[in-house]
């Protein structure tokens, strides 16, 4: 059985079905959204809102490793709880952090990640899977649509983000759906 097969058979006990395309980092020019996570380029970001509350968060650095699912990335992540949707006020919440993904242990869905998974986004934590991916779940959560909502930006400093932009797409949990965009046809 050749990697990619064998690849395709442990995601498939999993529930996670990885296809060539997906084991890459997408190019740095556009996001792959759907069907129950978001994987984003370096240095983009990325909306994540509930309701009235909203944060954003970019990958300032990703490698990914030598076998699927592993690798480290560094991000950024800013939380504005007070419902205004501006990270310009002195009340935004600024994490920096890293994760660092190893081989998973164990087999199927007994199969753990001992490393750094979680992405924060000031109150709110998700799961990351692969370097530049997260889930539209939260940490430790199951596959499920949990009010989260995610809209890719072109902004590259939190100063150009704008969170009532109407021209954002915001995207939720769907089994059903998957989107590639381009930063280059995103509003900041």
């Amino acid at each position: 059985m050749n990697k990619l097969s064998w690849i395709a058979v442990v995601g498939a006990l999993s529930g996670v079905l990885f296809t060539q395309g997906q084991m890459a980092q997408p190019d740095t020019d556009q996001f792959v959204v759907g069907p129950g996570e978001v994987l984003a380029p370096k240095g983009v970001f990325m909306l994540v809102r509930k309701g009235r509350v909203v944060g954003a968060v970019r990958f300032t650095t990703i490698e990914p490793g030598k076998e699927v699912g592993t690798g480290k990335a560094s991000y950024e992540s800013y939380f504005q709880a007070d419902g205004s949707g501006s990270f310009r006020s002195a009340n935004v919440r600024k994490q920096i952090g890293v994760i660092e993904l190893k081989p998973l242990k164990g087999i199927g869905r007994a199969s753990f990640q001992f490393g750094k998974d979680k992405v924060q986004v000031g109150k709110w934590a998700f799961r990351s899977g692969y370097p530049g991916r997260i889930d539209m779940w939260p940490y430790r959560g199951s596959e499920k649509d949990y009010g989260y909502e995610f809209a890719p930006t072109s902004a590259r400093d939190v100063g150009e983000v704008d969170a009532s932009d109407k021209r954002l797409r915001w995207f939720r949990f769907d089994k059903g759906s998957r989107v590639t965009i381009r930063v280059a046809d995103l509003p900041k």
